[in-house]
Parts: C-alpha cells; structure tokens; sequence
C-alpha cells in the first residue's frame, strides 16, 4: 500500500512539473507581457461530445485569505460551498458537511461536545486536546467543544486545507473552516421551509429580513428541530426485569435563533453586528458494543442526556483609509453543559464480565455527570490593501481570551467517588502579514508569517467522598506554561492559461501543548503531565480552474505534511491509563475536486482523496501504525437534472439528484487496536422548485447499510480479546420538505 501511494505522489508530482515546463517551452501563437505563452488547451478533442447548450460555471469568490479573490487564485487548497450547492447536497452539518470534501475527516464520538476532526492525517484523535482543525463563523472562532452545531441560515462554507497558521492561528494547524451566514441586505425577503422523516424527524425554519432606515438593514433567523431517536434502549430493575425497551437513544430537540444588522456609519465606514443563541438537549450514545449480535442496542440506566446552551455575537466595522481597508472584528461566545450518563452500557459490561446485562442495569449506580462553562472573546485589527497589477497585502493584530471550567463527577460501584474541576485559561497574542507580489502578469509570489504568545493556567481540585474503591480524600494541582512560536507560508502560483492555475506553497503550522482538563487519576493523586507543542511543515502543489471550457471546473493537489510531536492520545498500558504522547507523524496523499454543467440541464461533481498518514516514532507501540481516523481512500460522486416544468401556472424546474460517498476503512487509536470497515453511501432527493415555491423529498442511506463511525477499546473480555464500542451511522432516513419565499 505505501508502495502504492509513493507511486501516486511520484505520478502526480511529475504531471504538474511537466504541466510547468508545458507552458515554459510551448511556442507562442499570442505572447504576453512575460514572453511565455498561455498553455493553449483548445487542441483537446471534445468534438465527439455536444456541448452546444453547455452552461459556464459562476466564478466562485472566496475570502480565504482574507480578502475576496476567485478561488482558482488561492495558492492552497479550497473547497467552497455556497448556500445553493448546501441546500441542494441537503448539507445540515459537518457530518454532511465531511462527505463532499476529500481527505476531511470526521470522528463522531456519540457526544457533540466530544467530536473530533482532522484534515489530510492531522488532528487531534481526543476532544480533551486543543483541535487542529478550527471553525470560524462570520470571522470569529468558535470555541472548540461546540463547533458541531447544525448549520444555520448559512451563505458559504469554505474548508481550508493546510496549516492556516499566517492569518487565522488559533491551533489551525492542518487547516480551518470559515462559515459565513446570510447578510442583512435592504432587499425585504424571507422564507419559510419546513420537514418531516423517519423517527420523527421535524425542522421548521424561517428568516425575514430587509431595510430599517436608509442606513439600516436587518436580517432575523430562526430554527427548531426534533428526533424521536433510532438506536433500541433496554432498561432492567435491580432483579433483572426489563422495564423498559424503545428506541430513545439519539433523540434531540433543539432550537437556534440569530440576528443580524448591518449599518452604514458613513460613506467611508460600515458596521455589521451578529448575534446568535442556542440550546439543544439530546439523549446520546456514548458507545454501542461493536460485536453484539443484535447491534446496534444499548443498554443504559439511564439513558445519557446532555443540555447545551449556547450564546455568542461579533461587531465587524470597516473602515474604507484610502490606500486600505481597516477591519476591527470583536467577537464573544459563552456557552455551558450538562451531561448525566449511565458510566457502563449492560451489553458492554456483560461482554467484559460474562454476566447478563440486567447484572448492570440499576439506575443511578454508575454515574457520570458534568459540568461545563466556556466564555471566550476574541479581537482582531486587521489592515487589507492593493497595489500594482494584483498585489495584495494584509498585516494586523489578534487576542484571544477564553476560560473553561469543566467538573466531572463520578458515583460508581467499582471506581473512586468524587469530583473532579479542571480550570483552563488562555491568553493568545498574534501579530501577522502577509502579501501577493506579481512578478509578472501571470507570476504571482506569497510569503507570510505570523507570531504567536500564548499562557496557560490550569488548576484542577478533587474532592473525594465515600462509595466505590478507595481513594483520596482530597487533591489540588496547578501548573502555568508559555508558548512562542512562528508560523507562516510562501508560495508561487502561474497562470498557465486565463482560468488555470498551478501553484506550490510551503506552510508551516503549530499547535501549543499544554494539559488536558480532566484527570481521570486524580483519586489516586496522580497530577497531570504536560505535553509538547506540535508542529507541521506541509509542502503542497496543485493545479486550479478551468482546463477545457468554461462549463467544467477542476482542482487537484498532491501534498506532504511532516509533523513532530502530534498530541495522541493513547492508552499506557504499563501505567494503566490514558494520556497524551507526543510523537511524530507523516502524511502524504492526493486530492481531486470536479464539478461540471455540460448541459442546461445537468450538473455533475465527483471528489476524490488518497491519504496515507502513518506514525513514525513513539516506540515499540504506535512507531508505523496508521494514525488515526485517516482513510486511505475517500469519494464522493453527484448527478443533478433539472427540467423546466409548469404547474397551475407557475414556472419551475422538476429536479432529480443522486449522491454517491465512499468512506475507506480506518484505524480507531494509534495503537491500531481495530480497523472499522469502509463503508458507502446513496442519497436521493427529487421534486419540484420555482422562485416562491418548493416541495421535494429525500432518502438518506438509500440501501440502509449499517457502518461505524468511530469506535474505542472499553477493554477486555474475560476469554481474552479486547470489548469495542462504538457509534453506529444512521440507517435509511426518509422524508419530505417544502419551502415558500416571499
């Protein structure tokens, strides 16, 4: 297989070189300013094909640097969605959201404050660590334990691979994703939507907006959702009896509402103020045996149930100097929650023991609770300005303060009872520039760097009590750490022809270390230990744009990340527990995104990514395993026809979509304790859609084929062998929408 990905990356390093020196040596029929001829690729022969009714593709502009640019111009890899594409694709969030993008990595852990991400190999494998992997909404990070929220009133998402370090910091170290919800617009308008599916599935929808003064314009947004549940539930008394047997595990409600208004402070200076608050209560999974004949079932007593409130906002003012833009961007988030769960499903417990499940079935005798606050504020001042033919600069300032507490109480019959309260403050500090110098017409050279401080202060307390095994009556420990470290990129992007792009960029990225919040030890006075920052160079080339004709966009990129002390998160066996191991990690691999609209009618896209990401130091135990939740292979393929139909007078199109992904098989932890099998997707939606009106239907997991998301060794069996839970995917889902705008 390593074999196999070396010849890939060889194969496709050598077809961008021989793309370069194509366009270098090519005789011209027009030359250009730089005495190098565009790469003519109209000798390509698609004659056999009718393309007479062909569509262009809309430039899509993103602002992934900071400032709006055509997408093929960003001297990295890009994938932009906007609202048209999310709605189209169904996308309500990022495990949606990670199917369409290749060699972006999702680990669902049943917990929505637990989930974890990576992109191309890199990313935290624990949601104790800082992530690698930060998302953004309207410019302002959001803290890292509620970045999973259903997406709301959204106008793009653009997923930034590679370190992002130069101009978005904060742990971006393998990349980021910037969301940008809907602007306030005079334009009065608003919309309506509303669906129902299988277990009880309901969302209701809605957003009004438009103009308050001449100056003022308003944009209000507001959802609600529910689930009945979809994973089977048997409770038992203390004799054994089953006294209850449904299918409550998943259920969620949840409600969101955000608020925007932007304002013309004068002919030189703007405003936009946001403002958002949600809470969603939801009974999950906190793991379903892997191997039970009956998967998937648990048996909880209770079942877990979790509480998160949320509340944020930002105020970005701009300000038009003359030779540049001035941005100030305040932001602040808050958020807390609550989680009561059941410490041992029945079903694991009995295949670790042998016992029946009923055996750990009382209510309330295994129980984990907590409790979590977060508040965090951000600012940044940033200068964006222009000169000469397409030369672009940004330089500016950041800070960024956050404080989480987080208590996790345990009652247990077989573990130490008592609290635990972990407190973690930080203080970041950024100062950093970048600029796009063009060399000439069609050469373009970036180079960036940006500085980061960052203090830590942790302090944790444990306070024992009776019950379970022995333990300390009592345990305090404090430490206080400072990190300082550049970060930054450099590149060089060509244009081979007016719409086609190649480039090369060298980044480095970095995530501070520091310790984790909660001490699963602590009742033994056992402190926690610090872990090392990490850092990755990644060196990526790749080439973007239109190759053909304007109705068939295409980019492609091959990419190396070297990384020194990536914070895993393993189990010591010698210790006998949990914790964080520095060690150093390689990941190479190869990307492809294409979307086309050969006729009025259709429009098609297919991603692919092939990754190899392997440890390649720690020891005996994880040097050359997998890292983890990396697949090899990851696909997505779509088929969208669209025909104008009229009904009852009203013009509309009749559509029809079909979506294909494929997930590949991965390893669930660095000690490569077990391989989840790869698994795959068909998605359906049809129906009918005009400017006022739209009714459709969907099937999600057409074919209902069962899959693991993630998975985790809960221990041995008592015949030997490890116990595996995990988080099972979501069955064949059916449902129905309509939508009215006015």
């Amino acid at each position: 297989m390593r074999n196999r990905h070396a010849k890939d990356l060889t194969c496709t390093l050598l077809f961008a070189a021989l793309a370069v020196s194509a366009a270098t040596t090519s005789k011209a029929q027009d030359s250009d300013d730089d005495g190098i001829a565009p790469v003519d690729l109209s000798a390509v022969d698609l004659s056999a094909i009718d393309f007479s009714s062909a569509t262009r593709l809309d430039t899509i502009v993103v602002n992934a640097r900071k400032f709006e640019e055509p997408i093929r111009e960003v001297p990295f890899s890009v994938e932009a969605l906007p609202a048209e594409e999310i709605a189209a694709a169904g996308i309500k969030d990022t495990a949606d959201l990670v199917g369409r993008v290749p060699n972006f990595n999702f680990a669902d852990s049943g917990l929505t404050f637990a989930n974890t991400l990576n992109i191309r190999g890199i990313g935290s494998s624990s949601a104790l660590i800082s992530p690698s992997v930060n998302y953004y909404v309207d410019g302002v990070p959001l803290p890292a334990r509620v970045f999973d929220q259903r997406f709301m009133d959204v106008r793009s998402i653009e997923v930034l691979k590679g370190p992002q370090g130069t101009l978005f910091g904060l742990n971006s170290q393998a990349g980021a994703v910037v969301v940008s919800t809907q602007d306030a617009t005079p334009n009065f308008g608003g919309e309506i939507g509303v669906e129902v599916g299988s277990h009880g599935a309901r969302k209701l929808d809605a957003s009004v907006g438009g103009a308050i003064t001449d100056r003022v314009s308003a944009r209000l947004s507001g959802t609600l959702y529910g689930f009945d549940g979809d994973i089977r539930n048997i409770v038992f008394d203390g004799l054994g009896n089953v006294v209850r047997d449904d299918m409550s595990v998943r259920e969620q409600y949840s409600g969101a509402i955000s608020a925007k208004v932007a304002a013309e402070l004068s002919d030189s200076t703007d405003a936009v103020l946001s403002l958002r608050h949600s809470r969603t209560r939801e009974r999950p999974t906190t793991g379903v045996w892997l191997d039970d004949p009956h998967f998937p079932r648990n048996a909880f007593a209770p079942v877990p149930e979790t509480t998160t409130e949320t509340t944020g906002g930002s105020l970005e003012i701009t300000h038009d100097l003359g030779f540049a833009t001035l941005t100030s961007l305040t932001g602040i988030s808050h958020y807390e929650l609550d989680l009561e769960a059941d410490l041992l499903d029945g079903s694991i417990g009995g295949a670790q023991t042998g016992l029946p499940p009923s055996a750990f079935g009382a209510a309330g005798v295994n129980v984990r609770r907590i409790d979590e606050t977060s508040t965090q504020v951000s600012q940044e001042l940033r200068l964006n300005g222009a000169f000469g033919q397409g030369g672009q600069w940004v330089a500016g300032v950041s800070g960024l303060y956050s404080d989480l507490e987080s208590t996790t109480d345990i009652t247990s019959l077989a573990m130490a009872n008592g609290a635990y309260t972990g407190r973690l403050k930080k203080t970041n500090l950024a100062a950093f520039g970048e600029v796009t110098v063009p060399v000439t017409e069609r050469l373009r050279i970036i180079g960036g760097a940006r500085y980061t401080y960052e203090r830590q202060q942790f302090e944790g307390t444990y306070a024992g009590r009776p019950g379970g095994v022995p333990g300390v009556a009592a345990f305090a420990e404090s430490q206080e750490s400072t990190f300082g470290f550049v970060t930054g990129r450099a590149g060089v992007s060509f244009d081979l022809a007016p719409e086609l792009t190649v480039y090369g960029t060298i980044a480095r990225g970095e995530k501070p270390g520091g310790y984790l919040f909660f001490n699963q030890f602590a009742s033994a006075g056992i402190p926690l230990t610090e872990f090392k920052s990490s850092g990755t160079w990644s060196y990526e080339a790749g080439l973007k744009g239109r190759p053909f004709a304007d109705w068939l966009e295409m980019s492609t990129a091959v990419f190396l990340n070297d990384t020194s002390d990536e914070q895993l998160f393993t189990f010591n066996p010698v210790a006998g527990r949990f914790d964080v191991q520095n060690a150093d990690t390689r990941s190479y691999g190869w990307e492809l995104s294409v979307s086309a609209r050969p006729t009025d009618n259709w429009h098609l896209g297919a991603a692919a990514g092939l990754l190899h990401a392997e440890i390649t130091s720690g020891g005996a135990l994880l040097e050359g395993n997998d890292v983890p939740y990396a697949p090899e292979f990851t696909a997505s393929l779509f088929a969208e026809y669209r025909h104008p139909l009229e009904i009852a007078g009203l013009a509309g199109d009749a559509f029809g979509r079909a979506e294909y992904q494929h997930v590949g098989s991965r390893q669930i932890d660095p000690a490569n304790s077990r391989r989840l099998a790869a698994y795959n997707l068909v998605n359906l939606r049809a129906g009918w859609e005009s400017d006022s009106f739209d009714v459709y239907g969907f099937a999600e997991n057409i074919f209902d084929e069962s899959y693991t998301t993630s998975a985790y060794r809960t221990g041995n069996a008592v015949g030997g062998g490890g116990v595996f839970a995990g988080i099972p995917g979501t069955g064949r889902t059916l449902g129905l929408g309509a939508r009215v705008r006015f």
